[in-house]
């Protein structure tokens, strides 16, 4: 395993930290912005779930009732096609919803682990290990950048691409879907490749071609993997029972536009209930809204640890005030970011949660106080004790 061991000097370092404070402001004025934004966006789309949940109304697919234009409807029944869907790489044709091409090659993948350790001084040597493994990869991974390229070099293109078509022609009973529905169908089976005349993918491939597994491998042995050796497979959407929520357009269905801004286009596949889809829909839209929490509380975490990190490199000239600096810097860092986040959440939610709102700013103003009278208690403590020193005789 190759090492790099480089030392930066503690001018350096300070240089750095101080240059680091600008990346510490644009990260929580970035966390301010995507937290405004997650609050009104997972709010807005809860109300267009709920508009859309009153206003629904069941249908048949067949036939289309031209009265429930422009209403929101739920219906549910076999989606099916009649296009050919067709590979020409591989030469296969099958009447489905959507084929899919999944390509696979064996390459290099460059690893990189960092230790770093402060040293008398201030100075920070940084030891740099790099191992290197052999991994299936979807993607071309580009070897010229890495640290140590000889002997791990990567070809240079991926022969075949893996790539995806779908049918133009969907239809659910007398509906017949948008594309946008078209994609979301899931529930995909294996396409039988034993067929496949492998001639012309050997010559594309330049290596002999195996049928193992329900895949094609491009290689000369499956159990022994080179570098560069290819693996194909192929997946099919069959037509199956889909059940959706849109607004009727004709004879095809479009998102409905709810008064509070989202867009409101469902599909799940399977026999679900209006009900069952709409809480599934606000379940996924409170998990998304509470990571984006989760990243922008981070966010401002380690901004401020960007902005108080000069202190911590000051202190490092003894590396073991340099640790107690950053355990101290850590710990408010958290405790600024906390609070802000707190905040700045409190604030997002005023127009629209003013309650709520007013609790989390009353529990942030509480513990702000709470901190500041235990700081002024021990600076009086601190002030007692020195003062005692001075009249001991």
């Amino acid at each position: 395993m190759p090492e790099e061991i480089v030392t930066k000097s503690w001018g350096s370092r300070i240089k750095d930290a101080f240059l680091g404070i600008i990346g510490g402001i644009i990260l929580i004025v970035s966390a301010i912005i995507l937290a405004f934004w997650n609050e009104s966006h997972g709010l807005h789309t809860a109300q267009s779930l709920a508009e859309a949940q009153r206003m629904v109304i069941p249908v048949p697919n067949s036939p289309v009732n031209p009265e429930n234009n422009l209403k929101v409807v739920y219906l549910s029944g076999l989606a099916t096609t009649q296009d050919i869907l067709s590979d020409p790489v591989l030469g296969i044709s099958q009447k489905a919803i959507g084929l899919h091409r999944q390509v696979e090659m064996y390459q290099w993948k460059q690893n990189q682990e960092t230790k770093t350790e402060s040293e008398l001084g201030g100075s920070e040597k940084q030891t740099t290990t790099y191992t290197y493994q052999k991994v299936w990869s979807a993607r071309l991974i580009d070897s010229t950048p890495f640290r140590y390229p000889t002997g791990h070099e990567n070809p240079a293109t991926m022969p075949i691409e893996s790539t995806q078509w779908y049918a133009n022609t969907v239809m659910v009973g007398d509906f017949q879907l948008p594309f946008e529905l078209i994609t979301k169908i899931s529930g995909r089976q294996p396409v039988d490749l034993q067929k496949v005349h492998t001639t012309a993918l050997q010559n594309k491939l330049n290596r002999p071609v195996h049928y193992i597994n329900d895949q094609l491998y491009g290689g000369k042995d499956y159990q022994n993997p080179q570098i560069g050796d290819i693996r194909i497979s192929v997946t099919a959407t069959l037509p199956q029972t889909v059940s959706i929520i849109g607004q009727q357009t004709g004879n095809t269905l479009q998102a409905y536009l709810a008064k509070a801004g989202q867009p409101v286009l469902l599909l799940v596949s399977g026999q679900q209930s209006a009900e069952q889809m709409i809480q599934e829909a606000l379940t996924e839209n409170r998990l998304f809204t509470w990571l984006l929490r989760g990243l922008s509380l981070l966010m401002m975490i380690s901004g401020f640890s960007l902005i108080l990190k000069p202190i911590v490199v000051l202190a490092d000239v003894i590396p073991v005030l340099g640790s107690i600096a950053g355990f101290g810097t850590g710990l408010i860092a958290f405790i600024c970011g906390l609070l802000l986040w707190a905040v700045v959440t409190a604030m997002a939610w005023f127009a629209i949660r003013p309650w709520w709102s007013a609790g989390l700013l009353a529990i942030s103003f509480i513990l702000i106080y709470f901190l500041y009278k235990k700081r002024k208690s021990q600076q009086l403590a601190v002030g007692a004790d020195a003062s005692k020193n001075v009249n001991r005789p």
